[in-house]
């Protein structure tokens, strides 16, 4: 009897030794840019080591560099867009399993990033630490969108840079036009111009609408995707990114 009550208690504290070994594992995440980084930051990730550096205007056009190999040591998952170069030849000059590659969509809208940071949250085993995450940000951008309507956002007319024409619809700006990440030529300049917009909503990443704000006479602000090394969480992207809007909607308040 005493045998069989031993092999119980035995069994009883390997089950909790596995599962504090299980709860203090710690997830490793190798990220191409800012941006995917703070995605696999927010789906619960311990260490996230972000290849291309955050001062990179254009993060993805980062080049690879051999000690980026040993970045990979330990990692248990490379997280990327599917657009950085450097991430293909990072894959070739690896063997790191296919299977631990994760490919994300970079939008920033509330919808894809809950989507996302909850399906990085299952990859991860860290659906805890996602779902905190994606309820805090819940409430920020509820709270933003209403104060953007309180101001009479819909009311305002906008010229915006492609990508972030999506941050700026579900804002509920009236985008009257939408310009590449190319230059500009003049034809196209006078074209967004006498759209009549309040005001040019760039890209700090590939800006091209300074042009248009100065022929139209009207505010350009610029915006970030990839987030800077003192604001690394999407949370405080998202408010950045507000705080620069809203000062031009108070004009009109």
């Amino acid at each position: 009897m005493k045998g069989v009550k031993r092999l119980v208690f035995l069994l009883m504290l390997l089950v909790l030794v596995s599962s504090v070994f299980a709860e203090t594992e710690k997830v490793v995440v190798v990220a191409s840019t800012s941006w995917t980084g703070a995605m696999a930051k927010a789906a619960g990730a311990d260490e996230v080591r972000v290849l291309a550096p955050f001062e990179l205007q254009h993060p993805p056009e980062y080049d690879f560099r051999p000690s980026d190999i040993q970045r990979l040591e330990a990692a248990d998952f490379l997280v990327w867009a599917g657009y950085e170069p450097f991430i293909k030849r990072l894959q070739e000059s690896t063997e790191f399993p296919p299977t631990q590659v994760i490919r994300v969509i970079t939008v920033n809208t509330p919808s894809n990033l809950i989507n996302e940071v909850t399906r990085l949250g299952k990859i991860f085993g860290t659906e805890k630490k996602a779902n905190d995450w994606v309820r805090d940000f819940t409430m920020q951008v509820e709270a933003m969108k209403k104060r953007a309507q309180e101001l009479g956002i819909n009311e305002q007319r906008v010229v915006v840079q492609q990508h972030q024409e999506a941050f700026v619809r579900w804002l509920g700006y009236e985008v009257v036009g939408v310009f590449s990440a190319e230059e500009l030529t003049p034809a196209k300049v006078m074209e967004f111009a006498r759209l009549k917009p309040q005001v040019v909503i760039d890209n700090f990443h590939n800006p091209q609408g300074k042009g248009v704000a100065e022929v139209a006479e009207i505010p350009r602000v610029e915006l970030r995707n990839f987030p800077s090394e003192s604001g690394d969480d999407l949370r405080w992207l998202f408010q950045e990114n507000w705080v620069k809007l809203e000062k031009f909607l108070k004009v009109d308040d």
